[in-house]
């Protein structure tokens, strides 16, 4: 059985407000536009996760917020719509590698697909890990990993959490720059 992990950094945040603690901060214009763009990426390339695991600050529950109205649209013109269940962390707030993996460890609930939507530099560090590649991870972006799993959403311990993945997908948010798709 094949399962998939997708790491999501979030979208593009807003700056202006100097009085915002950095949990607190929104998405601005671009990066609104950037999370929507990337629900449509979801959707086109069949990448919808059955469980999606959050961080808590504003800026990555409002790219998750402009993913999920996309997919809306898409189920509203005839696509099955597959709603994704959801669970925000507070422990993936800045998380280091090692905190998003014991995260996605205690969490995936048997499914097969998972999306961690976080920060950086835990989801780049992440990404380069499980790829044996250096990766940059810029606003708004999606690498997707593959593994075979020899029972179902086998997730293994965390000394084999590095192991056997495939990087198969490595997408960008439109109006973020970079590779898009």
């Amino acid at each position: 059985m094949m399962i998939r992990w997708m790491l999501l950094r979030h979208a593009k945040s807003d700056w202006a407000d100097s009085s915002l603690e950095d949990k607190e901060r929104p998405l601005n214009p671009r990066g609104k536009k950037a999370a929507w763009s990337m629900g449509q990426k979801l959707a086109q390339n069949d990448l919808i996760p059955e469980r999606i695991l959050c961080s808590t600050a504003l800026r990555t529950v409002q790219t998750l917020q402009g993913i999920l109205q996309t997919l809306s649209q898409y189920s509203q013109r005839g696509v099955p719509e597959i709603v994704p269940e959801i669970l925000f962390f507070d422990e993936l707030y800045l998380a280091n590698p090692e905190t998003i993996v014991r995260v996605a460890q205690a969490n995936h609930g048997g499914r097969s697909s998972l999306m961690c939507i976080g920060h950086n530099p835990g989801m780049e560090l992440l990404a380069s890990g499980l790829s044996a590649q250096e990766i940059e991870m810029k606003t708004a972006h999606l690498i997707v990993f593959e593994k075979q799993s020899e029972k179902p959403a086998d997730w293994g311990n965390a000394s084999e959490m590095y192991k056997g993945w495939k990087m198969t997908e490595n997408l960008r948010g439109e109006g973020e720059g970079g590779q898009e798709r």
